[in-house]
């Protein structure tokens, strides 16, 4: 088994072999079902990841084994940097349209490009609700992301039965309670996953950019985040790059023309990859100029399209950010039986039209009016990592949960990839129910500083503090 790179990372595909399936669903895209040859593995199968500030453990582990070594491999790990630095100073060499690209040894952010000042600065009229209470929904959203995946990491990979036969029916309760096994040891206690990872290299890009949402920004900045991760955390790469982001990140054209590179990854996989890493990271592209929903989902297309080109992938990120953005305007009462249904049908039809096959449009709603958890199957082998699977999950606690914690510990404890779907889940939840909602001690992260420098950057830019 080949190792996958950034830096430190090593395949881990035998070790969670839960995990090793196709991430699509049963529709298939216009060319047709693939051959088995075209059968990618999935994407929870093909992330890795180390964990923040243990960098000194020294621990590797081999690709035909799941019995973690006890030696470091120095050696490894230099090559393997030799190569992404060789590997990316040749991309941009041949990428002259990227002159500003050169990725400096040891940076950890792109430079910004100059800020015209802000894109979108809150006024009272956009909101029937009050700034205060549009400070709650919007920090709710980030920090109910946060939760979800941290405490998803619990039974991620996992079949419903194991994890009931781990937690029992209630589920680990907190992060002192996570069961670890070589999966999990790669995290520490408290600590969410590469899905908020992904979401703030969002946010900071539209921080650096001063309100803008730009796919050449963000590229740079999920580039560099996969080469040297979150220094500042203890990183030495990003965690738990999964399959259609790698794959992105390593096409030649990625810095230059990163919807060209994805649209390229995709069409080699016969137009069939939908998975969940786009939508896992979109909930801050609802907040952007939300305001304005067509703004909202032009922001989403350009972040969507970066790494996932397939229109299911965009349609699922578009009714996630359209569905916050109307809760951030107090259009509709989420916690209200008709509110919520006419927030949901609003949102669906901004993603339909994503969407040129009407099979493809009853699934969305399939998924998104799921009346249950077990109707989703999300530890379905054959589609763990589908994106309607987490955007399911997702719209099941906007539509049920009055309770999240309650809720986000039902959801977990289906198994499958349990941090996206948590992700996904606690986002619109957080939203929903607001900030002050948020059971207080998920909220005390092994990082919960940081966290909060970034998100009071990003609400300051906003106009909201």
């Amino acid at each position: 088994m080949e190792f996958t790179f950034p830096v430190n990372k090593v395949s881990n595909m035998e070790e969670d072999t839960n995990c090793s399936v196709e991430p699509v669903g049963d529709a298939g895209a216009e060319s047709g079902t693939p051959s088995p040859a075209e059968v990618e593995l999935s994407d929870a199968a093909a992330r890795t990841a180390t964990p923040r500030m243990t960098i000194t453990t020294s621990t590797t582990y081999s690709t035909t084994t799941s019995t973690p070594s006890t030696t470091l491999g120095d050696a490894h790990l230099e090559a393997v940097k030799v190569h992404m630095t060789t590997t990316v100073k040749k991309a941009r060499e041949q990428n002259s349209a990227d002159p500003q690209g050169e990725l400096q040894n040891g940076a950890t952010n792109p430079e910004a490009p100059p800020s015209h000042g802000p894109s979108h600065v809150f006024s009272p009229e956009w909101s029937s609700l009050s700034k205060e209470e549009v400070v709650d929904k919007v920090k709710g959203t980030i920090y109910g992301q946060a939760i979800g995946d941290a405490i998803g990491l619990a039974t991620e990979c996992m079949s419903k039965a194991e994890a009931r036969g781990l937690y029992g029916e209630q589920g680990p309760g907190g992060y002192q309670r996570t069961y670890v096994d070589f999966h999990r040891s790669r995290w520490d206690e408290g600590d969410w996953t590469e899905d908020t990872d992904q979401m703030l290299v969002i946010l900071q890009s539209v921080v650096d950019t001063g309100g803008k949402v730009e796919r050449h920004h963000f590229a740079k900045r999920l580039n560099d985040w996969m080469i040297f991760g979150f220094p500042e955390l203890g990183d030495v790469g990003g965690m738990g790059i999964g399959t259609m982001v790698h794959k992105a990140l390593a096409n030649v054209q990625f810095l230059s023309s990163p919807h060209e590179a994805a649209r390229e990854v995709w069409e080699r996989s016969g137009r069939y990859l939908a998975t969940n890493e786009a939508l896992m990271r979109t909930s801050v592209l609802g907040v952007v100029n939300f305001n304005n929903l067509d703004k909202v989902t032009s922001n989403t297309n350009e972040i969507c399209a970066v790494t996932h080109a397939d229109p299911r992938c965009a349609a699922s990120c578009v009714a996630m950010t359209t569905t916050l953005a109307l809760m951030l305007q107090g259009k509709y009462d989420p916690m209200k039986e008709e509110g919520n249904k006419a927030l949901v049908a609003e949102a669906l039809e901004y993603a339909c039209k994503h969407l040129s096959l009407d099979e493809q449009r009853r699934e969305l709603r399939d998924h998104v009016m799921s009346s249950s958890l077990e109707d989703l199957k999300l530890d379905e082998e054959s589609s763990i990592s589908y994106t309607f699977k987490a955007l399911g999950a997702g719209f099941y606690g906007l539509r049920k949960a009055t309770d999240f914690r309650k809720t986000i510990m039902e959801l977990i404890m289906e198994g499958g990839d349990a941090d996206s779907n948590g992700a996904v889940c606690g986002a619109l939840m957080g939203c929903k129910l607001g900030f002050k909602a948020l059971p207080q001690d998920l909220l005390q992260f092994k990082n919960r500083q940081w966290l909060d420098e970034r998100v009071d950057s990003f609400l300051r830019l906003i106009g909201l503090i």
